[in-house]
């Protein structure tokens, strides 16, 4: 997203309101900043709209054992990295919340913020302190940290058959930094595998704190680069469960997984984090604003690849971004009778036929 400067004596007027200098361009459009957030606001209302009618209220007895029962308060669990996307999902959960205070009205859900770290170079007060800014900006919301070997405890990962594939001497794992060390030596399989014990553990985390739905920050942007990225891994056959919105098979139970932003482009979100009050930058580790630094190729993931790639097409092609998501939210799930047998590790059903089919 850029800004632009005007020059000259005439001012450009922003093209939605007729009324404001455009000082940023959107998708093509020059708009003024109150437009700029109104487009972002009501984009994610849209898909909070959404979530709100697949999620109804729980209904809790009365404890008398007499009487009408209460409606209680959706519950939902975001997935927080720390970064650009899933900062501006709570940013925009929060503005939400309290629009609805405002009117009168009580908190439309409680949400519980999970931040998940990389035991193996973090530290759990350096987690605390990266959250301690976020606790004090959202204290109506519980925020919990927790290490990523965690993982190592959950039974939906069948660890007998893959530390066999590993070759390693015992049938769980004993560490993290020894699961990951085990793994063949490169950024790519690392990424890959923390990224799938991530998404492991907030779906446990999710039916532990009985919430109706695991939110998570992806962006339209986000979308089109895991459509890619699974592809060329060979994981084409898992994006329906990957990147669209529904219900998805977790330890015999059925988890509600949502991306509130899957219309908002990543340079959008880039942009929006400039304009709330206070600015959400201060928020975010320098470390996640930074598109990567790594100059030797051998040591980018593919995840990383395809983020470098669509960070120069939606600058000057957004609507490309747009429809590479749009597309793959198409593909439906082939097994809806809950019967496909899924992988020990990355949960996906299982393509029996394989290459057979082709």
């Amino acid at each position: 997203m850029t800004s632009n400067t005007a020059a000259g004596p005439s001012t450009q007027l922003c093209t939605k309101c007729r009324a404001q200098e455009a000082t940023l361009d959107q998708r093509s459009h020059a708009v003024c900043v109150d437009c700029f957030t109104k487009f972002i606001n009501t984009k994610s209302v849209k898909q909070l709209g959404i979530l709100g009618k697949e999620t109804k209220p729980p209904i809790i007895p009365n404890p008398s054992g007499s009487g009408p029962p209460t409606i209680g308060t959706r519950r939902y669990l975001l997935g927080l990295s720390l970064g650009v996307s899933s900062t501006c999902l709570l940013q925009l959960l929060h503005e939400n919340c309290q629009f609805q205070l405002s009117k009168g009205r009580s908190s439309p859900f409680e949400l519980t913020v999970v931040h998940i770290y990389n035991d193996t170079f973090t530290t759990s007060s350096t987690a605390e302190s990266l959250l301690s800014p976020y606790k004090t900006r959202y204290p109506s919301f519980t925020f919990l940290s927790h290490p990523l070997s965690d993982a190592l405890a959950l039974a939906s990962i069948n660890w007998p058959e893959l530390c066999a594939s590993l070759s390693l001497p015992a049938s769980h794992p004993t560490s993290l930094k020894e699961f990951l060390v085990s793994l063949p030596a490169s950024q790519a399989s690392q990424t890959d595998i923390i990224n799938l014990l991530t998404r492991h553990l907030l779906l446990s985390l999710t039916t532990s704190a009985n919430s109706q739905a695991l939110l998570l920050g992806h962006s339209t942007t986000a979308i089109a680069e895991l459509t890619l990225s699974q592809t060329a891994k060979g994981r084409g056959f898992s994006l329906p469960w990957m990147i669209n919105d529904g219900l998805f098979t977790f330890s015999d139970q059925q988890v509600l997984v949502f991306h509130p932003l899957r219309d908002i482009l990543r340079k959008e979100l880039i942009e929006f984090t400039k304009l709330t009050s206070p600015p959400l930058e201060g928020l975010i580790p320098d470390e996640a604003k930074q598109e990567g630094q790594v100059l030797n190729h051998k040591d980018l993931s593919i995840e990383e690849v395809m983020t470098r790639y669509f960070a120069d097409v939606e600058k000057n092609y957004p609507s490309v971004v747009a429809n590479v998501a749009r597309t793959s939210a198409r593909l439906v799930r082939i097994f809806e009778n809950g019967e496909e047998k899924g992988c020990g590790l990355c949960g996906m059903p299982m393509d029996g036929e394989g290459d057979e089919r082709w």
